[in-house]
C-alpha cells in the first residue's frame, strides 16, 4: 500500500472489495463539492483538493478556468455516488475551478448511485492502494454493519468507531453469538435489533465505561475504546481457553494492563494476538 496522504481516492480498489453491486440512474443535480472524494481512473493526477499534481497547467484546465470564469455554461459532470461522497468519471478539471477558481460550493452531475454489500466476515481480505482507500472502506464496513444490526452511530451515547478493517464483522459475529446463546436461545426467536441493543447495553457500554474511566486508552493514543474493546474480548478468549471457563472482562482488563506494561510482553503472546496489539498502539 503506499501512503500518499493527499491523493483522490481510487473507485476501482473500492469496488472490487464490494459484492452485489448495483447502478442506479439519478439524474442532474447540485452536490456538494465538498463530497467528491474520488476518481474514476485519475485518482494520483489530483490531490483531494482537486488541485493538478503536476505543476505545468494544462492547456485543458486553462480553456475550462476561462470558460467558468466568463460565465459560459459547461455540461453536468459525471459521478459515482456512494453512501454520501461522490467520485468523478468525467469532469475532473471542472470541478478544480469551481472548487478552486470559482470558489463554488456545488457544481451540477449526473450522478449514478452504487448500492452494494459487504461479507462482515473477520477473515475477510481487502486490497487497496491508499490510506485513504483504506479509510472509506471501513465507511462501508461500518454501513453495512449499521444496516444489519440496526445500531446506528447517530442515535448511540457511545458511537462504535473502529480504526482497522474487519472490526465491524467481529462485532457482528460477536452480537450473532450473544444472539444465539442469550438465556438459551431466547433471542434467536426475535428479529436482531433486539439482540444488537441489548448486546450494546449489557456488554459493550459497560466494558467502554471501564476502559474510559480507568483511562486504559492512554496508551493507544491514535485508536478508539471500539478498538480496545475487540482487543480485550480477543485477549479474553485466550485467557479462557486457558483457563478453562470464562475469566470475566475485569479479569481481562487487569491482565492486559499489567502484562502491556512489562518489558517484551508481547514476545509471549500468540502471533495473532501480537499483531492486534502493534495495529492498535500504531
Amino acid at each position: 500500500m503506499t501512503e500518499q496522504k493527499d491523493n483522490l481516492i481510487d473507485f476501482a480498489t473500492i469496488e472490487k472489495n464490494l459484492e452485489h453491486v448495483h447502478q442506479y440512474n439519478r439524474g442532474v443535480q447540485a452536490i456538494p463539492l465538498d463530497k467528491i472524494v474520488g476518481s474514476l481512473g485519475r485518482y494520483n493526477d489530483f490531490t483531494e483538493n482537486f488541485l493538478p499534481h503536476r505543476e505545468r497547467i494544462s492547456a485543458k484546465y486553462e480553456s475550462v478556468r476561462q470558460a467558468v470564469l466568463s460565465g459560459k455554461n459547461l455540461p453536468p459532470i459525471k459521478v459515482y455516488l456512494i453512501l454520501d461522497n461522490y467520485f468523478v468519471i468525467d469532469g475532473h478539471h471542472r470541478i478544480t475551478v469551481a472548487k478552486n477558481d470559482a470558489q463554488a460550493e456545488a457544481i451540477d452531475a449526473e450522478v449514478v448511485e452504487i448500492t452494494f454489500d459487504l461479507d462482515l466476515s473477520h477473515d475477510k481480505k481487502y486490497t487497496y492502494n491508499t490510506g485513504q482507500a483504506r479509510e472509506f472502506l471501513i465507511r462501508l464496513e461500518e454501513a453495512v454493519f449499521e444496516k444489519k444490526t440496526f445500531l446506528r452511530n447517530a442515535i448511540l451515547i457511545n458511537p462504535l468507531k473502529v480504526t482497522d478493517l474487519t472490526s465491524f464483522a467481529k462485532l457482528f459475529e460477536e452480537i450473532q453469538d450473544f444472539r444465539r446463546n442469550y438465556n438459551g436461545g431466547e433471542l434467536s426467536k426475535r428479529g436482531i435489533i433486539y439482540s444488537s441493543y441489548l448486546w450494546y447495553e449489557t456488554r459493550f457500554l459497560p466494558a467502554v465505561k471501564i476502559i474510559i474511566n480507568e483511562d486504559i486508552l492512554g496508551n493507544f493514543r491514535q485508536r478508539t475504546y471500539t478498538d480496545l474493546y475487540i482487543w480485550l474480548q480477543q485477549h479474553k478468549y485466550y485467557l479462557s481457553q486457558d483457563a478453562g471457563y470464562d475469566v470475566g472482562f475485569d479479569f481481562t482488563k487487569d491482565d492486559f494492563v499489567q502484562k502491556f506494561r512489562k518489558a517484551k510482553f508481547l514476545d509471549l503472546l500468540p502471533p495473532v494476538v501480537q499483531d492486534i496489539i502493534q495495529r492498535i498502539k500504531k
